[in-house]
């Protein structure tokens, strides 16, 4: 991300408002063009995810403050004798299943986190279904960006609220997987770079153009720059639909 640590402090706005009211003013005035340039315009690039990410549906936005999950493939129990007791042994002495620990971190995060997941390029299972996404919901978690599959998409997409960017949907959850940690670091695939590193704070944006992340620091400075945008673009729709003359248009509104 060129520039982010050499932009000056005093550059940076933020606002005294909640990731819910973040998340309903993105919604609002933000698309994915208007967050990128805004990005562009800090000096961040690199940030925009691979066009494997796709929703659900069209239509959706996915909005919210990263929390970052790791998952990796697990060994079959049934060929490692006492695995499953070492695994259970383990994770007890952790605090639990480690997707019980996952959902806690939802449960104790502000409202508005965007579940994120590295798969460890694992892509034959399904990593989540619709009961998963129900708890993650009734506990804050307002999406998910799944760097794998999905299944019960019938189900997810009657919730009210819970867009779904994931590499593709398939109805098996066996194969096996676990997960490794919570709320650390992970890299994803990206567009303009091999790969993104999403950071616990880091804001998730995506809509029907993609997916893109903004860096934690820069939340709020750009969703101020995306309104600004808004508001001015509303203008120019207006002037267009009345019939600006063309010569006028560029020389009010420059090249659009």
């Amino acid at each position: 991300m060129p520039g982010l640590d050499a932009l000056p402090s005093q550059e940076i706005r933020t606002l005294d408002i909640s990731d819910l009211e973040r998340i309903d003013r993105y919604r609002r005035a933000g698309y994915g063009g208007s967050v990128s340039d805004a990005l562009h315009a800090l000096g961040v690039s690199d940030t925009v995810f691979s066009h494997r990410f796709r929703a659900l549906r069209q239509g959706m936005q996915l909005v919210g403050r990263a929390l970052p999950i790791k998952l990796h493939s697990q060994v079959d129990y049934g060929l490692t004798p006492g695995l499953k007791e070492t695994m259970e042994k383990r994770w007890e002495e952790e605090g639990g299943h480690p997707q019980k620990r996952m959902m806690r971190a939802v449960a104790e995060a502000d409202p508005g986190v965007v579940l994120c997941f590295d798969c460890g390029g694992d892509v034959q299972p399904a990593h989540f279904g619709e009961m998963s996404c129900q708890l993650a919901y009734a506990h804050g978690c307002r999406g998910m960006l799944l760097a794998g599959n999905c299944r019960d998409t019938q189900y997810v997409l009657k919730m009210p609220d819970f867009p779904l960017f994931s590499y593709g949907t398939t109805p098996n959850a066996f194969g096996g997987w676990v997960i490794t940690e919570t709320d650390l670091p992970i890299y994803l695939p990206g567009h303009l770079a091999h790969y993104v590193r999403v950071m616990p704070g880091d804001f998730i944006f995506g809509d029907n153009d993609g997916v893109q992340l903004i860096p934690g620091r820069l939340v709020d400075e750009v969703l101020l720059r995306v309104e600004a945008t808004f508001d001015k673009e509303n203008a120019e729709r207006e002037a267009l639909a009345q019939g600006m003359p063309i010569d006028e248009v560029y020389r009010v509104y420059g090249v659009l």
